[in-house]
């Protein structure tokens, strides 16, 4: 229902009113007890059928094993630290590295998310490359003279694909290495689009992924025990300026970096499971990962306004991140500033000020 008010209250109250039973996913999601279980099958059921239809493996990397999904990550330390390990630590304490190595047990399961959320978008997109070459390809005479001129060719034939599915370029395989890979395949061999490979992969991006999400933030919270700590780890995790200046909103301000770009690659795994069309999410997708924080809808409408930098009503890649950073703030106990801090404009946005 539509509250009184401006223009931009009743935009800001509608974008987060709760969204209806009907929206809600009607098919029954996977269920997994963990997460690198979880991966392990939808790599195997979803991705990998895709994959090998379009002979992924021999352009781009082997198939996965289940010892990819089981790895845990290692710090080895070798050479002049392997003796002085407390010595190699204060060095990364200077740094300011350390938050890095303590944080791997926890990263681990994210990246390895993150990976096949990568894998699976470029899959996607060499399906759509190997069928278009086929259905190009003569069914008798004149192969080798088109197969060259359709390697020639590439380029055009990854705008065209750009352009009817809506995919970013940066998921693109490199023009020119796979020009080359291409020119020793037989393309007689090639499969044409089979559409039901390709919506069961987008159906494992859009919902399943996900879950998985969720998943890897509830792991997370039940091993604090498996960070790196002791030694000379103890009492440095928010190091000597832990309070006061440079907090909340604040945080960053005198940083040479935006200082959102530190969270910004999880943030971005979040940002391809809701479904963005042209680089950029609507607010009724956006809503959908910000009600999580299960912060007031009038802090999540003011969050919204200062995340939509452009004020064109949906969010960016940058501009999510943005939001969830804010959200983290509020959720630490700050409070939001009025107007968006000059360290906080995503950088692609300075212009606009």
């Amino acid at each position: 229902m539509e509250q009184p008010g401006t223009a931009a209250s009743r935009v800001s109250g509608s974008m987060f009113s709760w969204v209806s039973k009907d929206a809600r996913r009607k098919k029954e999601p996977e269920l997994f007890q963990t997460v690198a279980e979880g991966l392990r099958q939808l790599y195997a059921q979803k991705l990998l059928p895709l994959e090998e239809h379009y002979r992924f493996h021999e352009f781009h990397s082997p198939a996965l094993e289940d010892a990819d999904f089981d790895n845990k990550p290692m710090v080895l330390l070798v050479g002049q630290y392997s003796t002085g390990k407390t010595t190699f630590i204060r060095h990364l304490i200077e740094q300011d590295l350390f938050k890095d190595i303590q944080s791997l047990p926890r990263n681990a399961a994210l990246r390895k998310l993150n990976d096949l959320i990568k894998r699976a978008r470029l899959a996607k997109v060499h399906a759509y490359i190997i069928s278009s070459l086929k259905k190009e390809m003569p069914n008798v005479f004149g192969k080798e003279s088109k197969k060259k001129e359709l390697v020639n060719n590439l380029g055009e034939i990854y705008a065209k694909i750009e352009r009817e599915h809506q995919i970013s370029a940066g998921d693109f395989p490199s023009l020119r290495k796979m020009q080359e890979l291409l020119q020793t395949q037989d393309f007689s061999k090639f499969q044409a689009l089979k559409p039901k490979l390709l919506d069961t992969v987008d159906d494992m991006l859009a919902n399943d992924i996900a879950r998985l999400m969720v998943m890897v933030r509830q792991e997370e919270s039940l091993m604090p025990s498996q960070a790196v700590k002791g030694g000379a780890f103890d009492g440095t995790m928010n190091g000597p300026f832990g309070h006061g200046y440079g907090e909340g909103a604040g945080e960053g301000i005198d940083d040479i970096e935006w200082v959102v770009g530190k969270d910004k690659p999880t943030y971005d795994e979040i940002f391809y499971t809701l479904s963005p069309v042209n680089g950029k999410i609507t607010g009724a997708n956006a809503k959908k990962e910000m009600v999580k924080s299960k912060l007031p809808n009038t802090v999540l409408g003011k969050i919204w306004k200062l995340a939509d930098v452009d004020k064109d009503g949906l969010l960016d890649d940058e501009e999510f991140a943005l939001a969830n950073h804010l959200i983290k703030v509020k959720l630490e106990g700050h409070e939001l500033p009025t107007d968006l801090p000059p360290h906080l404009i995503p950088p692609s946005k300075r212009r606009l000020e």
